[in-house]
């Protein structure tokens, strides 16, 4: 029965971090807020975010792996461009609050962050290629967010639906032409 409570505690009290992290993030900016700022709105002791996160860019990375997933399955091919398109509407729904996670640093974060999510799909799909995994996975992830966020910015009147159907062509585009590349 303890298991169960402390299990509720623990995403009671990871919620309220990840709650407080996006509110104090969209309203100051990532460089701004303070662990100590993010215990405070969530009201929970600095050690007992220490319990949980490593700092605020694991938290971050944290929040960052939800919109992240639609991305990832890019890669393994098992995505439809109607799956991605909700992912899309949703981030242009909110282009003016979430703009901040589509700028430095936290755009160079989530790139990394995606990249690491992507790097192991790339070895489950056994994608042979000189070049290193690691970095296939950064250039798949750098495509994918800054397609999204030229299309954000709103230079460019696309629906959601072609975007989500260019995510899914580059991918493929793209590790079709890593594969063909030779040492």
């Amino acid at each position: 029965m303890a298991d169960r409570s402390d299990d509720r505690r623990t995403q009671r009290t990871r919620r309220a971090l990840m709650s407080a992290f996006v509110e104090l993030v969209l309203a100051r900016g990532y460089h701004a807020v303070t662990v100590g700022e993010i215990t405070g709105r969530a009201n929970v002791g600095r050690s007992t975010f220490y319990l949980h996160y490593a700092g605020k860019e694991e938290l971050l990375k944290e929040s960052l792996k939800l919109p992240s997933s639609g991305l990832v399955a890019c890669v393994a091919g098992d995505v439809t461009p109607q799956a991605l398109t909700a992912l899309l509407d949703h981030f242009h729904e909110q282009r003016s609050v979430n703009r901040a996670f589509f700028e430095y640093p936290i755009r160079a974060i989530w790139i990394r962050s995606l990249a690491g999510l992507i790097e192991p799909r790339l070895a489950a799909r056994s994608v042979r290629s000189p070049l290193p995994r690691a970095l296939i996975a950064l250039l798949l992830a750098e495509m994918q967010v800054a397609l999204i966020t030229h299309w954000l910015a709103g230079k460019f009147a696309l629906k959601s639906t072609v975007v989500a159907a260019a995510l899914i062509a580059n991918t493929r585009s793209l590790l079709a032409g890593i594969g063909s590349v030779r040492a």
